[in-house]
């Protein structure tokens, strides 16, 4: 399956406030998306009036830090949340 690759605006997607991550871990992954671009999108699905992240959580902490208004992004579809698609 191919993903449509999209870029969202970073205040439309709502973080996962249980994950707990390493300051430096997504300090790396910043420095990284600074020099090399995002090279791999995060993937998230729409609950609930926004977006909310299934992949890529220090990606977008990452994006946030560096002060960028969008994140490359694709959208899983209801029936890959369902246990049939794999996501």
């Amino acid at each position: 399956m191919e993903w449509d690759v999209r870029e969202i605006a970073l205040r439309s997607i709502s973080p996962n406030l249980r994950a707990v991550y390493a300051a430096e871990s997504v300090d790396d992954i910043s420095r990284s998306i600074r020099y090399k671009g995002q090279l791999e999108p995060v993937k998230l699905w729409f609950a609930g009036g926004s977006f909310r992240l299934l992949d890529g959580e220090k990606r977008w902490r990452a994006c946030k830090k560096l002060g960028m208004q969008s994140i490359k992004a694709v959208i899983a579809e209801g029936e890959l949340l369902d246990g049939t698609g794999g996501v």
